[in-house]
């Protein structure tokens, strides 16, 4: 008589055992690979992001422009006023679909009114009010501290670009004088001239943009 071969109860109970303790670790695998792969995705799109608004900066800083704006107080300021915290700029602006560039203002700064999502935040206005005299309106009409609060206040002007940020630095280089190379200030205000050099730093892990503006911005200078 022929015995037939065959698995047993037991047997097959611990093979499924098996099987379903594979299928776990294979479904776990799959599960931590494809949170990995959303990771690198999320931190290569905030790279990414973050690289192209670092472009636009660099093109709206180097063509910072220096004019004589008058203010309230019957004096003239400089069309380009910041500190460590925050910039006020003249910048040519692209037109959508066009290669033609209009003057604009500009105000960055960082914006930390929800602590725990701070943003560097971009803005811009048209350039009003310092349109040539003519018979019909012999005086600029332009409110230097109204642009201001206008750009300083949250439910104001919305923002043009806005990017995740911690902290914000910024610095500026003033022109040599005589030879000497001056040191970096965290202050450009009631200066006649555009500084030598803008340098924005926005994280400690992220090497700083630094930007020659106006006329100077094609120039290469050695960085301390």
């Amino acid at each position: 008589m022929t015995r037939v071969h065959g698995f047993t109860l037991v047997e097959l109970m611990v093979a499924l055992s098996l099987l379903a303790l594979l299928a776990g670790l294979m479904f776990g695998g799959f599960r931590i690979a494809s949170q990995t792969w959303q990771s690198v995705e999320e931190h290569n799109n905030a790279l990414s992001e973050t690289v192209q608004a670092q472009r636009f900066l660099r093109k709206l800083l180097a063509r910072s422009e220096a004019r004589s704006v008058p203010e309230t107080r019957n004096t003239s300021l400089l069309s380009f006023q910041g500190d460590a915290q925050s910039l006020l700029f003249l910048s040519a602006l692209p037109r959508r679909n066009s290669r033609v560039s209009e003057t604009a203002w500009f105000y960055l700064a960082l914006d930390d009114t929800n602590p725990d999502f701070p943003r560097l935040v971009l803005k811009t206005k048209a350039l009003t009010g310092l349109e040539k005299t003519t018979p019909e309106q012999p005086e600029i009409t332009f409110d230097w501290y109204q642009l201001v609060d206008d750009f300083q206040r949250p439910e104001g002007i919305p923002a043009l670009l806005t990017l995740p940020a911690n902290a914000l630095q910024l610095h500026y280089l003033p022109q040599e004088q005589d030879g000497l190379q001056p040191d970096w200030q965290q202050d450009w205000q009631q200066q006649d001239a555009l500084p030598a050099l803008i340098k924005l730093q926005l994280e400690d892990d992220w090497p700083p943009l630094v930007v020659s503006p106006g006329e100077q911005r094609n120039a290469i200078k050695q960085i301390q």
